[in-house]
């Protein structure tokens, strides 16, 4: 559950915790006695956070010796602390003794080669490190490499911390911090005096967003470069419905897709606050809205959904195990299959194969589109939800994983290469600092990494992790590893949910206004849309043909959704202008498999000079590499 707009929340980024390293460099050791063990090995054991009676750290372990099959990691803490939750390994603790296993997918360790596991732990008194680790029963010893500064503890926490009444202190216009990305301020919302609410990026680029309520709209425009930190708030038509934590989706046709809402605050003549399998639709074009028809079901609320390859939008129940489908083209509703258990408040990401997956408290399930038939998938690694709620952003990775999280852990999943395919689960990383991310938001940046938001106290349980306040971290796939990143300089709270802009930067809406995240690191070439031609169509719009126009990522939150699998079309003159198109019709609205034809249209912006162009796709925030000359 979640109040209707981001929550303000106080607190920066504190100092990042430096790492206790113990033993160092490793020997080499006598030879094996039997297969399977090690000729020599170093370790590290790493405490990353800590708290008043809690704490996260990670091991890690080279191979000096042969490869292995299979590993054990052991060591003896030298207190009373015991393993809570461990993820790629599993425990087994005797008193202070403890045996660490590889799990089904990490066995193999070749010389040279490293493993790495996680685990949060208790203690009581000190939490001094273990003196030695073992690899297969082989001691890995060496020079104790001292931390260079010693973890913080703070006491926990039983409730957050109050949230502070937003004001109009001028803020920063930008920031950075070494190594990490940079912040830049957006324009303020007129209609707030500050910041937009929830965000979603049209397919002529701008950005729409919520006014000083939930029924009144705007849209950031970017500036005649394409900057959107010098772009302009415009006000748009007022919608029938005011809705909270409701479903949300861009149609094939370029409109906006609105419905059910956890919380409804106003609603049109003839209807009620009660009216939680309302549908509203956007109209960019004529600036109008529009109503669909009702559901099928009285309970859309803030429940599962995903936008099927054709652009219909799967929809699930907040108490029942019925599904539905809303066709764009129609925007009327049909039955869909009944799931073996109720959506929930339910994350749903869509497959490249167009099947989709639903993460949730209840179970894990994976719709095939095909025959409309649900198959429940194994069950995913316990603490990844929150609690009995739901679970938080759940995330399409450029690698085909997916990633969710909830309370104050993660878990990963394979998807099984066809929609019945059962697929895999792994422990995922504990969020940095013991902090949670109890109804968070994420997006998976152009870099490849996530960027998240956490809070120091779960609203759920009470519990509290180590950090001061609010914080934001990225999640690195290429590692397994998560860690806090600088904040946005907004003193009024935090960034708390996020889009890829086209230009490949992240606005994430804050406290007393928007901020513009610039991520470190470009997108991998392999990532990139491809535009292979340019067509003239009769009626004066163009027809786009190109490989992975809809991207290979993609995100669902029962609270808040913007998949972004649609191509957004730019056009740079000589000059540096730039000027975006309005793309619809597109061929596809599921993820991209790699190198997958795809095509749109699109139509020009009113008033372009007649010229030459460089012609550009933009799919969740990823451009094409090359520019395609356009002549109009």
């Amino acid at each position: 559950m979640l109040c209707t707009l981001p929550r303000s929340r106080t607190g920066r980024i504190s100092a990042a915790v430096a790492a206790a390293l113990l033993p160092g460099a490793g020997a080499i050791l006598g030879a094996n006695a039997a297969a399977g063990a090690s000729t020599g090995c170093q370790a590290t054991y790493t405490i990353s956070s800590q708290w008043s009676g809690g704490f996260t750290a990670s091991v890690s372990v080279t191979d000096l010796g042969g490869p292995v099959s299979s590993w054990t990691v052991g060591w003896t803490f030298p207190g009373s602390q015991q393993i809570t939750q461990i993820w790629n390994a599993t425990d087994t603790q005797s008193a202070e003794n403890v045996v660490a296993s590889n799990v089904a997918y990490n066995g193999s360790v070749t010389t040279g080669g490293s493993l790495n596991f996680g685990f949060n732990g208790s203690f009581s008194g000190s939490n001094a490190v273990p003196a030695r680790l073992t690899f297969n029963g082989t001691a890995c010893t060496g020079t104790v490499t001292s931390p260079t500064a010693t973890p913080t503890t703070s006491a926990a926490s039983p409730t957050p911390t109050p949230t502070p009444t937003p004001t109009a202190t001028p803020t920063p216009t930008s920031t950075s911090t070494a190594g990490q990305g940079t912040w830049q301020a957006a324009p303020v919302n007129p209609s707030t005096g500050g910041a937009a609410t929830f965000l979603w990026v049209l397919s002529d680029g701008s950005v729409l967003s919520n006014g000083s309520s939930l029924n009144q709209w705007v849209k950031l425009v970017p500036d005649a470069q394409g900057n959107y930190a010098d772009g302009t708030w415009q006000t748009l038509a007022s919608s029938p419905y005011a809705m909270g934590a409701a479903q949300e989706h861009i149609l094939p046709d370029g409109r906006f897709y609105q419905a059910g809402g956890e919380y409804i605050y106003a609603y049109p003549a003839g209807s009620s606050a009660g009216d939680h399998d309302a549908v509203q639709l956007y109209n960019a074009v004529t600036n109008t809205w529009q109503l669909g028809q009702q559901g099928l079901y009285g309970n859309i609320d803030d429940s599962g959904s995903a936008s099927l390859a054709n652009g219909s939008v799967l929809s699930g129940d907040i108490s029942a195990a019925q599904t539905q489908i809303f066709s764009s083209s129609g925007n009327t509703w049909s039955a869909a299959g009944t799931r073996p258990a109720s959506a929930g408040e339910d994350g749903w990401v869509t497959l490249p194969d167009g099947s989709v997956v639903s993460m949730s408290a209840d179970g894990q399930y994976r719709y095939d589109s095909a025959t409309q038939t649900w198959i429940t998938l194994p069950a995913a690694p316990s603490g990844y939800q929150n609690g009995s709620v739901d679970a938080a952003m759940t995330t399409l990775l450029y690698n085909g994983k997916i990633l969710v999280m909830g309370g104050n852990t993660s878990a990963v999943y394979t998807p099984g290469s066809t929609p019945t395919a059962s697929g895999s689960w792994a422990q995922g990383p504990g969020m940095p600092k013991g902090s949670y991310v109890d109804d968070s938001y994420a997006d998976p940046e152009p870099n490849g990494k996530v960027i998240f938001d956490t809070v120091k106290c779960s609203w759920i349980t009470n519990a509290c992790g180590s950090a001061s306040g609010p914080e934001l971290a990225e999640y690195d796939p290429s590692t397994g590893t998560m860690s806090t990143i600088s904040e946005s300089p907004d003193p009024s709270g935090q960034a708390v949910n996020f889009i890829n802009l086209p230009n490949g930067q992240v606005l994430a809406a804050a406290g007393n206004q928007d901020w513009i995240y610039t991520p470190v690191g470009a997108p991998q070439n392999s990532w990139r849309p491809t535009v292979t031609a340019v067509t003239a169509n009769g009626n004066g719009s163009y027809h786009l043909t190109g490989t992975q126009l809809s991207g290979l990522v993609s995100v669902g939150e029962d609270d808040y959704q913007d998949p972004q699998n649609f191509p957004i079309v730019y056009l740079k003159n000589s000059a540096g202008d730039v000027y975006y198109a309005r793309s619809f019709n597109f061929s596809t609205m599921a993820p991209s498999t790699p190198g997958e034809a795809e095509s749109a249209d699109f139509t020009m912006p009113t008033n372009l000079p007649h010229g030459t162009y460089s012609l550009y796709v933009s799919t969740c925030g990823v451009s094409s590499a090359g520019a395609y000359a356009f002549s109009y």
